[in-house]
C-alpha cells in the first residue's frame, strides 16, 4: 500500500510539472504571437539607420543623456570629414579659395587625424580653421555644388551648426544624432511596443560586404521594410563608382521581393530622402532622363519623377498576389516618420491578422 501511495504522489508531481510546462508553452506562444519581426533592408546610404534612430525617439522616449554623449566624437568627426570632402571637391570642380590665406586652414583640416581632445572637445586650432573656411566663398560654392561629387546629406547641417558643435559646452541633441553618419556593420536590433504589439526591428548594413549577414535574420520575418534613397538616382556606389545607386537598389529589391523566404511576408517600400530629391530635381540640372532614359516626364516635375521611381520598384515584383506598400519619406523629419510609420504598423498588424484568419 505504501508503494501505491508513493506512485500516486509521483504521478501527481509529474502531472503538475507537465501542466506547468504546458502553461509556460502556451504563454510563450501567446507572447510570440504578439511579437512582429521586421527586417530593415536596402542598399548603403539609403537612410535605414536614421529610421532606427527615429523609432527610438518616437517609441522609446528618445535618447538618454549617456547615449547622446556617446555620439559626440562621431558628430565632431562628421563635421571635419565633411569639410575635408568639400575641399577635395573643390579640386575636382576646379574651384579656388577666395582668400589665399585660407590655404593654411585647408591644409590644417586635410592633415587632421584627430580633431578633439581627451574630453572630446574640438581642438581650438581645428575649430578656427573650420570657421575661416566656412566664410570663404570658394568653400560655399563647392558645398552648394556638393551633388556633383556626392557630398554627404548632413554636411550643410553641420556647417550651419559649426559654432555650437565647436563650443566647449557642446552636447549632442537628438537632431545631431539623427544626422550622425556611422556605417552600419553587423546586425542592430531595436525593440518598441505599440499598444499590445512588440516590434523587433533588425537593421543590417547595406554595403555589399554586409549583405551576406542578412540570411541570419530571415527566420520568422513578418515584414520587410525596404528603404531606397530617391536622391541617389544620379549617384554611384561607395564600393563601386561604376554602378548607379538606384540601379543597384532596384536589382537588390528584385532579389528580395521575389525571394522564396518572403512569399508571405508584408513588403513595405520607403522611398526616402524626398527633400533632397526635390531640391535636386528642381535646381541641380541633373535630370532624371540623363540617368534613366526611359523616363518621359518633364525635367522639373518632382511628382512625376518620384512616381516613376516608385513604378520602377513595383515592376520588380513578379508575384501577382503580392502587394507592395509604397511610402514617400524624409527620414530626418520626425513628424513625417511618425505619421508614415503608424500607417505602416497598422498595415503589418492587419496583414498578420488576416494571415492568421483572425480578420
Amino acid at each position: 500500500m505504501g508503494v501505491c501511495l508513493s506512485l500516486d504522489q509521483d504521478e501527481r508531481k509529474a502531472k503538475y510539472r507537465s501542466d506547468e510546462i504546458d502553461k509556460a508553452l502556451q504563454n510563450l506562444a501567446r507572447e510570440e504571437s504578439n511579437i512582429i519581426k521586421i527586417l530593415l533592408l536596402g542598399a548603403g546610404e539609403s537612410g535605414k539607420s536614421t529610421l532606427v534612430k527615429q523609432m527610438k525617439i518616437i517609441h522609446n522616449d528618445g535618447f538618454t543623456q549617456h547615449e547622446l554623449n556617446a555620439f559626440k566624437a562621431t558628430v565632431l568627426e562628421n563635421l571635419v570629414g565633411s569639410m575635408k570632402y568639400v575641399l577635395n571637391g573643390m579640386g575636382l570642380l576646379r574651384i579656388n579659395l577666395e582668400h589665399t590665406k585660407n590655404k593654411v586652414h585647408a591644409q590644417t583640416v586635410l592633415s587632421c587625424q584627430r580633431c578633439y581632445d581627451e574630453k572630446q572637445i574640438m581642438l581650438p586650432f581645428i575649430a578656427n580653421a573650420l570657421r575661416a573656411l566656412w566664410t570663404d566663398r570658394g568653400v560655399r560654392t563647392s558645398t552648394k555644388r556638393g551633388f556633383e561629387y556626392e557630398l554627404n546629406d548632413s554636411a550643410i547641417y553641420y556647417f550651419e551648426n559649426m559654432n555650437r558643435l565647436c563650443s566647449e559646452k557642446f552636447i549632442p541633441n537628438s537632431t545631431d544624432v539623427l544626422r550622425a553618419r556611422v556605417r552600419t556593420t553587423g546586425i542592430i536590433e531595436t525593440c518598441f511596443r505599440i499598444n499590445d504589439v512588440i516590434f523587433r526591428l533588425f537593421d543590417v548594413g547595406g554595403q555589399r560586404s554586409e549583405r551576406r549577414k542578412w540570411i541570419q535574420c530571415f527566420d520568422d520575418v513578418r515584414a520587410i521594410l525596404y528603404v531606397i534613397s530617391l536622391s541617389g538616382y544620379d549617384m554611384t556606389l561607395y564600393e563601386d563608382p561604376s554602378v548607379n545607386r538606384l540601379a543597384e537598389s532596384l536589382k537588390l529589391f528584385k532579389s528580395i521581393c521575389n525571394n522564396r523566404f518572403f512569399l508571405d511576408t508584408s513588403m513595405i517600400l520607403f522611398l526616402n530622402k524626398v527633400d533632397l530629391f526635390q531640391e535636386k530635381i528642381l535646381h541641380s540640372g541633373r535630370h532624371m532622363r540623363y540617368y534613366f532614359p526611359q523616363y518621359k516626364g518633364s525635367d522639373a516635375d518632382v511628382e512625376k519623377a518620384a512616381r516613376f521611381v516608385q513604378q520602377l520598384f513595383q515592376q520588380q515584383n513578379k508575384n501577382p498576389g503580392k502587394v507592395i506598400y509604397p511610402h514617400f519619406t524624409t527620414a530626418t523629419d520626425t513628424t513625417n516618420i511618425q505619421v508614415v510609420f503608424q500607417v505602416v504598423m497598422d498595415t503589418i498588424v492587419r496583414e498578420n491578422l488576416e494571415a492568421a484568419s483572425l480578420l
